[in-house]
């Protein structure tokens, strides 16, 4: 009876670890949108290029992310992300004392989310949508 509960133990690990692996790769090979900051109604473009799915729940990307003034965007930066339960999250590196951190999951339409950010003591946060 413990060969059987050690196979059957082995058959739901491999399986699970299978089911695992789906997940980890189901992302797309790029994801673009716009930022929208509610407050003014202001909006900006975004894009993750080249996403590779890494085995351990990351990925990396190129991150292009515009800001209203250009000096500040950053652009085809490459990132390392993570992938969770919900989705994706990944940080948009400082640039003119600006950062963020994304999280983005997945809807009907899309990809939806929020970018927020501590800037000199104000709470900023953005709304995203993407395909």
């Amino acid at each position: 009876m413990k060969v059987g509960s050690a196979r059957i133990f082995a058959a739901l690990a491999l399986l699970a670890c299978a089911e695992a692996a789906a997940q980890v790769q189901d992302l797309p090979g790029s994801i673009s949108g716009r930022w929208r900051f509610p407050v003014d109604g202001s909006t900006q473009t975004f894009s993750l290029s080249d996403i590779k799915v890494q085995p351990d729940n990351t990925f990396t990307a190129n991150l292009t992310w515009w800001q209203s003034n250009p000096w500040c965007a950053t652009r085809d930066l490459p990132i390392v992300g993570r992938q969770t339960e919900a989705g994706i999250e990944f940080d948009v590196p400082r640039k003119c004392n600006i950062w963020y951190q994304v999280q983005l999951r997945r809807d009907s339409s899309g990809w939806i989310g929020t970018a927020t950010n501590t800037m000199r003591g104000f709470g900023l946060e953005l709304d995203l949508k993407a395909k």
